[in-house]
């Protein structure tokens, strides 16, 4: 079975691969490897005319390496969308990143493979301190590094301004234009229930599919002390991306739904075992805490689980005798 990093990359690519020939073009002209990423730090495009370096493959090719290289590209879905930026990776190199958005989501970045840059220069020693305990061969790492041609610092700032400009502007007409889509489906929908037909679009956005596979998770697991950073992990998303997707798709915060979720397991118990403690019911949801899972059964729902209880029992006999 493909994993969720799989198939969110698969997604990614699919809808953008057509700016392939813009990396390739661009990295040939500039000579820089350019590449489009996800905000896992994953590699979605990269140019097919220039390899990456040898000294980030070098890197990257051991498993500590890659994530420390990973996370290093993760700061793009923190930075301004609004510029274009340039900031050092674990290794001591420098990236320039362009973060692209939509309108209410972080779909990606332009970046630049790590590169050196003038006045900005680590001393060899230096370099090799930050990766010496990846145990890589310093020898071949350090060579690798001199082979590295060095970019002046004003040089990337206006080649990633113009990146910026180009790639920004293309994607509020693109956004322009995927609204006028959706404007023109929802007049074509109204048009067709009037008449009787069913026009739908039964397609599932990136988005909710993400948060149903969240769902289920917690549904699986809601008896764990779940918290957000542990879902949005699960999901490969930011906690606060993922929060601001959850409570869109779910119309609830993403604890509301957890404590939602715990009661109305806590309601099915209460009426499936009569005999049961509330104690028991407590711990099987979640909740150690008996007390404190009666004062919120009781805050959502009205009553205490204990008169809840009692209540489904005097309905039933009501039931029985009429």
């Amino acid at each position: 079975m493909m994993n969720l990093e799989s198939n969110q990359a698969i997604h990614l690519r699919q809808n953008f691969e057509t700016i392939q020939p813009v990396l390739d073009s661009f990295s040939t002209l500039h000579q820089l490897w350019v590449k489009f990423v996800s905000c896992n730090g994953d590699y979605i495009l990269t140019p097919k005319t220039k390899p990456q370096n040898n000294f980030c493959r070098l890197i990257r090719a051991h498993p500590e390496g890659l994530q420390r290289c990973k996370a290093s590209v993760r700061q793009c879905v923190h930075l301004d969308p609004n510029k274009a930026h340039l900031f050092p990776c674990h290794a001591g190199l420098y990236i320039l990143a362009v973060p692209l958005h939509g309108e209410r989501e972080f779909l990606g970045a332009l970046a630049t493979g790590e590169i050196r840059i003038n006045n900005m220069l680590n001393e060899n020693s230096n370099i090799l301190k930050r990766v010496r305990d990846l145990d890589l061969n310093e020898a071949r790492l350090l060579q690798y590094y001199e082979q590295m041609s060095i970019r002046k610092h004003e040089e990337m700032m206006i080649l990633g301004k113009a990146l910026h400009t180009i790639s920004n502007n293309f994607l509020k007409l693109g956004i322009a234009h995927g609204n006028t889509l959706i404007r023109e489906n929802h007049s074509r929908e109204r048009v067709s229930s009037r008449t009787g037909s069913s026009f739908r679009d039964y397609s599932i956005s990136w988005s909710s599919q993400l948060v149903q596979q969240a769902v289920v998770y917690i549904l699986q697991n809601y008896v764990q002390p779940l918290t957000l950073e542990e879902v949005a992990k699960h999901v490969n998303l930011s906690p606060t991306y993922f929060s601001y997707i959850f409570s869109q798709e779910q119309k609830q915060t993403f604890s509301n739904f957890i404590i939602t979720t715990r009661l109305e397991k806590a309601k099915e118990l209460l009426k499936q075992n009569p005999f049961a403690s509330i104690s028991e019911v407590s711990r099987q949801i979640g909740y150690n805490d008996s007390n404190y899972f009666s004062r919120v059964f009781k805050k959502i729902i009205g009553i205490p689980p204990g008169l809840y209880r009692k209540s489904l029992s005097e309905n039933l006999s009501q039931v029985k005798r009429g």
